[in-house]
């Protein structure tokens, strides 16, 4: 991502939680699953039951309260799968397969929900006015969600490496960074079936396998033969898996444009203690703006200064998580607000 030293890549920064996408329609992590589990077939619905009641023995599926974070619940699960053979003398009849198909059915199910929110999402009252201005701003957007909605408004329904980021060098309109990843990404070699000119390569690599496809026209993730394609998409967990390529790169692609703005707007998200990722990432931005990014060489650019940093989230354990995690350096202004009071 190359630039000048006096060079901001882009002035003006949104960072989009599942706060703003809570305003569309869609629901929070903390209370995910509990709203998908009636999405699940009957037979799923069981056997996560088991699941889940294993690592809660108090959980009961017709007592919300009961229910374990989506978070919590995805790690406990990649817990038992890693230290699957090591906790035990022999399979016996939960088989890790059975484990293995709860965890992606769970993710599909949630995927396919999301697919079938769209449609109202997209007719929220407050969007239009909160596109255009990322629109004539040229802004990054750096999402946390996996939903399609700016993807979708912010490019007028077109498909392209450039929006995310992906292509070298960098186009001047806006930026769309999805360090979580897609409902609509896919690992080229588990779509490669699917017709070329209903697909295009979004991020290259030599390995084949390495390679990230999208739909041209976003799709739900089954086909009308039943063929279901999972997405590239980073589960809610704990124990987060980067190793993909193409997140080194968006990653990376995060840590520059949050080291150069003028401004970094976050809309809705909370900059969870549990992400420790995201946390390292943005510190490192915070960090650059006053010191410098980093050369290939290892000296420094010569910094851009501190940003101005305005935070648009109700809740105050948010606000201060990001304060300090900018630092004493850097001017943070809270706004108490959901994002459709902030935009009237």
């Amino acid at each position: 991502m190359p630039s000048s030293p006096k060079t901001r890549i882009r002035d003006t920064v949104y960072v989009v939680g599942a706060g703003f996408s809570a305003g569309l329609g869609y629901p929070m992590t903390n209370t995910l699953l509990t709203k998908v589990w009636t999405h699940l077939h009957a037979t799923e619905r069981k056997q996560l039951g088991r699941i889940i009641a294993f690592h809660h023995p108090e959980f009961g599926s017709k007592q919300p309260k009961t229910f374990p974070n989506m978070e919590r619940l995805m790690t406990e699960i990649d817990v038992n799968l890693k230290l699957f053979t090591s906790s035990r003398p022999a399979e016996g009849r939960f088989t890790k397969k059975k484990l293995e198909a709860a965890h992606d059915n769970l993710l599909l199910t949630v995927g396919s929900w999301f697919h079938d929110l769209f449609e109202e999402a997209i007719q929220t009252p407050w969007l239009p006015k909160i596109v255009e201005q990322i629109q004539e701003e040229k802004a990054a957007i750096v999402s946390f969600n996996w939903d399609l909605i700016l993807d979708h408004l912010v490019f007028d329904g077109q498909i392209a490496a450039l929006n995310y980021g992906l292509s070298h060098p960098l186009g001047k309109g806006p930026l769309l960074l999805k360090p979580h990843g897609s409902l609509n990404w896919y690992k080229g070699t588990d779509i490669d079936v699917v017709s070329e000119s209903k697909r295009i390569e979004i991020f290259h690599h030599k390995d084949e396998l390495k390679c990230v496809h999208a739909f041209v026209h976003p799709r739900d993730i089954k086909s009308k033969s039943g063929k279901k394609y999972p997405p590239l998409i980073i589960p809610p967990t704990y124990l987060k898996d980067f190793r993909p390529s193409i997140f080194r790169q968006l990653w990376k692609n995060c840590t520059d444009v949050l080291s150069t703005p003028k401004k970094i707007v976050f809309l809705g998200y909370s900059l969870p203690e549990a992400d420790l990722h995201a946390q390292f990432i943005f510190r490192c931005g915070f960090y650059n703006q006053i010191h410098g990014r980093l050369k290939a060489d290892g000296t420094r650019h010569k910094p851009t200064g501190p940003a101005e940093v305005i935070i648009v989230n109700p809740a105050e354990d948010a606000a201060e998580r990001i304060k300090r995690v900018a630092g004493p350096e850097v001017h943070c202004k809270w706004i108490s607000k959901k994002i459709e009071q902030w935009m009237v």
